[in-house]
């Protein structure tokens, strides 16, 4: 008989303040779970944070939103699976994992318990410091949990390829895993979730400007070496990305058995390759997909042209984000990351000219950026022509440059499990924490009101509001943005 498979995602720690977590569907599990299945296995996942109406306090400051121990302890009895993976994207939520991890072993010791997800990935070590864990997954994790599904537990798993583990009280972590080149080959297996529960998540339609709405991915890796970037520590500096008619396949496919009307594309990189971008929103438009798209994680900007925006203007991206990350020379100096200001600025004025709306997200808190520095951010928000900022406080994530930096100047003396980019617990050389969290606000604030002074200029409300109105759909969407930029308050 085949071992049985149980994905979890922990139940989420978050503030207290927070009436909901944000939504995110479980990708990483429905591709293992499409390639776990059609190799026989019999697959569950579980999610816990989607069912956001349960609520755990922990303290003051602090809730855990999911399902609750109970909930859990009853699915696991159940479905008796030989092994469970876990994920844990970030530090943050480590002890989440591990708080799970803990009630798994109170119910069965003899479970082979997986963790896998960038934290893992980064730093398999110090995550196997839990002795309960068993194996931590380094890197792309389908081929990975399938031969370990194949031989565990009559064949040794010390000869896999891409994971952590623990023998004789000894730490080993093996060499990396070849990546995946054909993605292609997998599926994500969509019918493992239960849609309904997403589609009916706050956070599915709050900024879409239609639902219901889903997350996909269509590509892998970025080629880029950006300091604060704990993704390459999973999919590596190699991009590779499914192709066109695949892609549009998916959307197809989630649109008439679904009625998924919106797609949130959370690639990296989606446009870097620009005949593939033109191909797929050819291959969109000649299906007549009636959908609308963006891409929430930024886009390869330097790819773009008026050409390929007009091209997915019309095949129903109506959002894109530019990963602009700072607007200071000495700052992309140090992330690494070359922005050219000039090229954004023309991108921006063809997206308001087309009737694409346009986000940026930004950073601010590195550990050797002055307050100087910042100014030239916060002075590129103020005076741009974006209709969304997204800013946010750099991390320092185990696994990546950031983090080696902090380290070495000191600045983590201790890692701290509630701090996050939107209110950093972190100090830098010449900030404190507390400063940092006083200026990403002022920013946003600034920026929240320089907009309403601004659009107040109807030649410019024109341009940059109102032009974007091609039907009544786009004037719904517009009132609603209006209503969230004039009357919310941005964290």
């Amino acid at each position: 008989m085949k071992n049985k498979i149980l994905f979890i995602n922990p139940p989420q720690s978050c503030s207290a303040n927070l009436k909901h977590n944000s939504l995110k569907f479980p990708l990483g599990f429905l591709y293992m779970g499409g390639i776990l299945e059609k190799n026989g296995f019999e697959v569950k996942i579980l999610d816990c944070p989607v069912h956001y109406r349960k609520r755990t306090k922990v303290n003051n400051k602090t809730v855990k939103i999911g399902l609750f121990p109970e909930d859990i302890e009853k699915v696991i009895r159940e479905f008796q699976p030989d092994i469970i993976g876990l994920s844990c994207a970030y530090t943050a939520y480590e002890s989440d994992s591990f708080e799970l991890i803990e009630l798994i072993k109170r119910i069965n010791d003899k479970i082979l318990i997986i963790v896998g997800g960038a934290h893992a990935s980064a730093n398999p070590e110090y995550v196997l410091r839990n002795k309960n864990i068993d194996i931590t997954v380094i890197g792309e994790g389908e081929e990975t949990i399938l031969e370990i599904a194949n031989k565990y537990p009559k064949k040794s798993l010390n000869e896999i390829k891409g994971i952590g583990f623990r023998d004789k009280n000894k730490i080993k972590v093996n060499p990396r895993r070849e990546r995946i080149k054909n993605l292609d080959e997998n599926k994500a297996a969509w019918h493992l979730i239960d849609m309904n529960l997403y589609f009916k998540h706050p956070d599915n339609s709050i900024a879409t400007m239609r639902s219901p709405s889903v997350d996909i991915i269509t590509s892998r890796g970025c080629p880029g070496n950006c300091v604060f970037c704990s993704i390459r520590t999973v999919w590596g500096r190699v991009w590779y990305g499914r192709s066109a008619k695949n892609i549009a396949d998916e959307l197809e496919f989630l649109n008439k058995k679904y009625k998924v009307k919106q797609f949130r594309i959370f690639d990296d990189n989606m446009t870097l390759d620009k005949k593939r971008t033109i191909d797929l929103c050819n291959e969109i438009i000649e299906r007549k997909l009636d959908i609308r798209w963006d891409t929430p994680n930024g886009v390869a900007f330097w790819t773009l042209d008026e050409e390929v925006l007009k091209k997915m203007k019309k095949a129903g991206c109506y959002r894109i984000t530019f990963g602009i990350e700072s607007c200071s020379l000495i700052t992309q100096k140090y992330i690494k990351k070359d922005v050219d200001l000039k090229k954004i600025n023309n991108l921006i004025n063809l997206c308001h000219k087309i009737g694409i709306w346009i986000c940026a997200s930004l950073i601010i808190g590195f550990p050797y950026e002055t307050l100087e520095e910042i100014k030239k951010t916060k002075d590129y928000i103020i005076n741009s022509r974006l209709n969304f900022v997204f800013l946010y406080i750099a991390q320092p994530y185990q696994g990546t440059d950031l983090y080696d930096d902090f380290k070495k100047e000191n600045l983590i003396p201790e890692f701290k499990n509630e701090s996050n980019v939107i209110r950093s617990k972190y100090n830098t050389k010449y900030l404190t924490n507390e400063k940092l969290n006083e200026l990403r606000a002022s920013i946003l604030k600034r920026f929240q009101t320089n907009r309403i002074i601004y659009y107040l200029n109807p030649w410019i409300f024109y341009k940059d509001f109102l032009s974007k109105i091609r039907n009544l759909e786009d004037l719904k969407y517009i009132l609603k943005n209006f209503y969230n930029f004039a009357f919310i308050i941005p964290e």
